[in-house]
């Protein structure tokens, strides 16, 4: 790794340097690197205190950088800077990104899909089931969750995620090697093994509440649009729609009983002109990319569903497509009418595709696709 890059590593790991002054600070002086020969003057100038310039002054022979890239070599986490190509491009285009990443998992280029969900750390039972239907759907039509890892509803999320063979990805509040909370020490493992977890803070920095704002960005900038599902009046997941506004994202909220504490931050932010999510599908159809997205999955699934069908003549597939068109089934004079085939070819064709599990028929001769 060139000096560049130990260098940003280095400053990272300075508590008193923002990811905004660390921006600031390579702008002004042309690189990271340079930043530790710079003046003293110069980095008071920049409002960074006494100790934050001591810490710049001491590092020394990229120590405290060398003993993260071993650390991380050991726990199989991968270190990026804004400066590599597998940086996640969606971050770039914040104005206070992350110079520095930790990824533990795989980031795919499927990943550029993804919605975040997050919400009360105390969900009601409609607030865990509500994202448990919403995540069920977006797993199975291949769009990636992104939430904070926090107890309740972000938690619920990513395993919900998890469960339906989807994608999700928990951006920390801490480094890789803390676990919190501590209950999550089991879906955190699980969402390495089957997803992402990211994190900006160094391997070992433990959680603190001035980190969460920082997280809740990152989960703002890495989705297309994010939901809140459950939050009081004043909730961090507010933080997180109010960054996703500001980035240009969309923010959706779904709406909920007047009388409950935890929909007074989506009920107000409906109110505030978010988009309200009522099925999964509201999200789908104002994001273009997502919208694109499931017509291609299920113009794949149906393609795989014709092919699994069993060997059966054209105008079999014809008639069977037809009873599908028609949610409540189909009467046999009508079949025999649209697909303008002979009543008694009709009934032969009907017994053929009953016989092989493909429909049902119903009381009063009416037929319905069931495969």
């Amino acid at each position: 790794m060139d000096d560049e890059k130990l260098s940003l590593i280095s400053l990272n790991t300075i508590v008193e340097l923002t990811p905004r002054k660390i921006i600031s600070l390579i702008n002004y002086f042309g690189s990271a690197k340079n930043i530790f020969v710079a003046d003293v003057k110069e980095l008071k100038s920049f409002d960074i205190s006494d100790k934050g310039i001591q810490a710049v002054k001491s590092v020394s022979d990229f120590e405290v950088a060398n003993k993260e890239l071993v650390l991380a070599e050991k726990n199989s986490v991968k270190i990026v800077t804004y400066l590599d190509e597998d940086y996640p491009h969606q971050l770039k285009n914040i104005f206070d990104f992350p110079p520095v990443l930790y990824i533990k998992g795989n980031i795919d280029k499927t990943d550029n899909l993804s919605v975040s969900i997050v919400g009360s750390r105390r969900p009601t039972n409609y607030g865990k089931a509500v994202t448990e239907t919403f995540c069920k759907y977006f797993a199975q039509n291949s769009v990636t969750t992104v939430s904070g890892l926090a107890s309740g509803i972000d938690a619920q999320a990513h395993s919900s995620t998890l469960k339906n063979g989807g994608r999700t990805i928990a951006v920390l509040g801490n480094g890789l090697l803390e676990c919190y909370p501590a209950e999550n020490r089991n879906l955190q493992n699980e969402i390495y093994e089957k997803g992402a977890l990211i994190s900006e803070f160094p391997l070992e920095r433990r959680a603190l509440p001035v980190n969460f704002p920082r997280r809740n960005r990152i989960v703002a900038a890495l989705s297309l649009a994010t939901i809140v599902m459950e939050a009081a009046e004043k909730s961090g997941s507010l933080i997180t729609a109010e960054l996703a506004c500001e980035y240009g994202k969309d923010v959706f909220a779904v709406p909920g009983p007047v009388f409950s504490k935890y929909s007074q931050g989506p009920n107000n932010l409906i109110k505030q002109g978010a988009f309200v999510a009522l099925k999964p599908e509201d999200v789908v159809e104002q994001v273009p990319l997502l919208m694109d997205l499931v017509k291609k999955k299920a113009k794949k699934n149906k393609k795989k569903k014709e092919k699994d069908l069993p060997l059966i003549s054209q105008s079999s597939i014809n008639i069977l497509n037809l009873i599908q068109s028609s949610a409540n089934g189909m009467a046999l004079d009508e079949i025999s009418l649209k697909a303008d085939v002979d009543i008694s070819e009709v009934a032969n064709i009907l017994l053929e595709l009953e016989l092989n599990g493909l429909i049902k028929s119903m009381p009063g001769q009416m037929y319905i696709r069931i495969k």
